[in-house]
C-alpha cells in the first residue's frame, strides 16, 4: 500500500512540476509576443525572488509537519494544525511587509531604472507576498495531514491558472500589470480550495487565525531548536537559487541578463521536475514507515541514471531549444548551459541523501553544507562575475556546489545511515557518468538532421528515454539471471 501511494504521489508531483515547467516556457512565448527581451530580464528575477519567498518561514511548517506525521491523526495533531496556523497568519502578515520592501528595494536597480516602469509596480508585487506565503503554508500544511497527494493536484491547478491570467490579462490590454493578476490570484483559489480539504481531518481550521496565548508562546519555543536549522537551510538554499540572478541583474545590463536568467529559470524548472521522487520520500522517512528506507536507497541509485542523462541533454538541446522556441537572440552562449548542467549534476546527485537528511530531522547538519556551498560562491562571484560577467558568476555557484554537495553532503549521508562511502559514490556517480555520455551524444546526433523547437523536445526526451530504458533493461537481465524476475528486485538491480 505505501509503495502505490508513493507512485501515485510521485505521478501528481511530476504532473505540477511539468505543468508548472510548461507554463513557465509558455509564459516565454507569451513574453515575447507582448513584450521586451529587456522587461523579461527585468521582471524575471523580480518573480523568482517573489516565487522564493514562501521557503522563508523560519523552518516552522516543515518541523509542524514531521511532528504532525509522527503523531498520526489525534487531539496532538490537532492541535499542531491549529497552532501552525496561528502562527502563520502572522508570518504571512510579516511576508507582506518585507515582499513590499524587498521588491521596492530592486525597483532601483540600473535595470529598473533604465526600463522606467511606474513606481506602484513593484510594490505592488511585492504585497502579494502575503498572500502567496499564506496559501504556500495551507499547501505544506496537507503533507502532515496526510494529503501530500493533493497538495500536488493543487499545485497543477495553480500553474495553469496563473497561465490563463496572464494570457488574458495580455489579451485585454494590461501589459506588464498582467503580472500581478497572475503572482496574487492563484494562491487566493489554492486557499479557497485546500481549506475544505484540511477541515475534513482538522475540522478547526480557519483561514485567519490572530489569536494567541501564552501556551503557544511555549509551543514555539519548544520548535525553535528544530526549526532554527530548517530556517539556516530554507534561507541558504532560497539564496543559492536565487542571488546569482540577483547579482547579474546589478553587474551587468541588457540582454546578458535576460539570457541568464531565463537559463536559470529553465533550469530551475528541470531540477523541480527531476526530484520528484527524493520530495515524496521524505514523509515516508519522517512517519517511519517500513518501505521508505528502502524506497530511499532505490531513489539514491536511480538518480544516477536520470540526472546523469536528463542534465547531460539539457546541456546539448536548451540553447537550440530557445533558439527555436523564442528566437536566436534569446538563446545564450552553450558554456553557460553547460555550467547551469554541471551545477545540477552535482546537487541532483546529493539530493536523495539532503533529503533523507531532511526526512530525518538532521536539518542543522544540512544548513551547514547550504552555508558553506552558498558563502564559498559568495565569496567567488564578485571577482569572477566582474571579470567574466554572468559566466563569471555561474563559474563561482558551480565551484560553491562542488564545495558543499560534492563530497561532504554524501559523506555526512552514509555516516548517518550506516552505510559504505565508496558504495554511496558507485550508487549514483557510475550510473550518472554511464548516462550521461550515452543521453548527451544521442542528443547531438539528433540535432544534426535539424528541425523546429518541437523536434528538439521530441528528440531531448528520446534520448533521455533510451538511456533510462537501457538502463532498465539490463536490471532486468541482472535481476532474470539471479532468478529473481518480480518488479521489487528488478529496482533493486536498477
Amino acid at each position: 500500500m505505501v509503495r502505490s501511494i508513493f507512485v501515485q504521489t510521485v505521478f501528481w508531483r511530476v504532473a505540477a512540476a511539468l505543468s508548472w515547467a510548461l507554463v513557465s516556457l509558455l509564459t516565454l512565448k507569451l513574453f515575447r509576443r507582448h513584450l521586451s527581451l529587456e522587461l523579461y530580464g527585468l521582471v524575471g528575477p523580480a518573480l523568482l525572488v517573489l516565487g522564493s519567498l514562501p521557503a522563508l518561514d523560519g523552518g516552522f511548517r516543515a518541523t509542524l509537519n514531521r511532528r504532525m506525521l509522527s503523531a498520526g491523526a489525534g487531539v496532538e495533531s490537532d492541535a499542531l494544525t491549529a497552532f501552525g496556523q496561528r502562527l502563520y497568519s502572522r508570518l504571512a502578515l510579516t511576508a507582506t511587509g518585507l515582499g513590499l520592501l524587498l521588491l521596492a528595494t530592486y525597483s532601483f536597480t540600473p535595470n529598473a531604472q533604465l526600463l522606467q516602469l511606474p513606481w506602484p509596480f513593484f510594490p505592488l508585487l511585492g504585497s502579494s507576498c502575503g498572500l502567496v506565503v499564506l496559501a504556500s503554508s495551507f499547501l505544506q500544511q496537507m503533507t502532515g495531514v496526510g494529503l501530500q497527494r493533493r497538495m500536488f493536484i493543487l499545485q497543477l491547478i495553480m500553474a495553469w491558472t496563473s497561465l490563463g491570467l496572464l494570457w488574458g490579462g495580455f489579451q485585454f490590454g494590461a501589459g506588464y500589470w498582467s503580472f500581478i493578476l497572475s503572482q496574487g490570484v492563484p494562491p487566493l483559489i489554492s486557499i479557497l480550495l485546500a481549506v475544505p480539504m484540511i477541515r475534513r481531518v482538522s475540522p478547526s481550521v480557519s483561514i485567519l487565525d490572530f489569536s494567541w496565548t501564552p501556551q503557544d508562546t511555549s509551543s514555539l519555543r519548544a520548535l525553535w531548536p528544530e526549526s532554527s536549522g530548517l530556517m539556516r537551510m530554507q534561507f541558504s538554499t532560497l539564496l543559492l537559487y536565487t542571488v546569482d540572478v540577483y547579482l547579474v541583474s546589478w553587474i551587468w545590463t541588457g540582454s546578458l541578463v535576460s539570457h541568464y536568467a531565463l537559463f536559470a529559470n529553465l533550469f530551475s524548472r528541470l531540477r523541480q521536475l527531476l526530484q520528484s521522487a527524493d520530495e515524496a520520500v521524505w514523509p515516508l522517512l519522517a512517519a517511519k514507515r517500513n518501505k521508505g528506507e528502502q524506497i530511499s536507497a532505490g531513489v539514491l541509485r536511480f538518480n544516477g541514471w536520470l540526472y546523469g542523462a536528463a542534465l547531460a541533454v539539457a546541456a546539448v538541446c536548451i540553447g537550440p531549444f530557445v533558439t527555436g522556441f523564442l528566437d536566436k537572440k534569446w538563446a545564450a552562449a552553450p558554456t553557460l548551459a553547460t555550467l547551469f548542467a554541471a551545477r545540477y549534476l552535482v546537487t541532483g546527485l546529493a539530493s536523495q541523501p539532503a533529503w533523507w537528511l531532511y526526512g530525518h530531522g538532521q536539518t542543522r547538519s544540512l544548513a551547514g553544507h547550504m552555508e558553506r556551498e552558498l558563502l564559498t560562491s559568495l565569496a567567488l562571484s564578485l571577482p569572477l562575475g566582474l571579470w567574466l560577467g554572468p559566466i563569471g558568476i555561474a563559474i563561482a555557484f558551480l565551484l560553491g556546489t562542488l564545495a558543499g554537495s560534492l563530497v561532504p553532503l554524501p559523506l555526512e549521508y552514509a555516516r548517518r545511515n550506516n552505510r559504505s562511502t565508496a558504495e554511496i559514490f558507485t550508487a549514483s556517480w557510475l550510473r550518472a557518468l554511464i548516462a550521461a555520455p550515452i543521453a548527451g551524444g544521442l542528443a547531438w546526433l539528433g540535432l544534426q538532421v535539424g528541425g523546429s523547437w518541437l523536434y528538439t523536445v521530441t528528440f531531448a526526451g528520446v534520448a533521455t528515454g533510451l538511456t533510462l530504458g537501457a538502463a532498465l533493461a539490463l536490471a532486468a537481465w541482472k535481476a532474470k539471471k539471479a532468478g529473481k524476475i518480480n518488479r521489487i528486485d528488478i529496482a533493486n538491480y536498477l
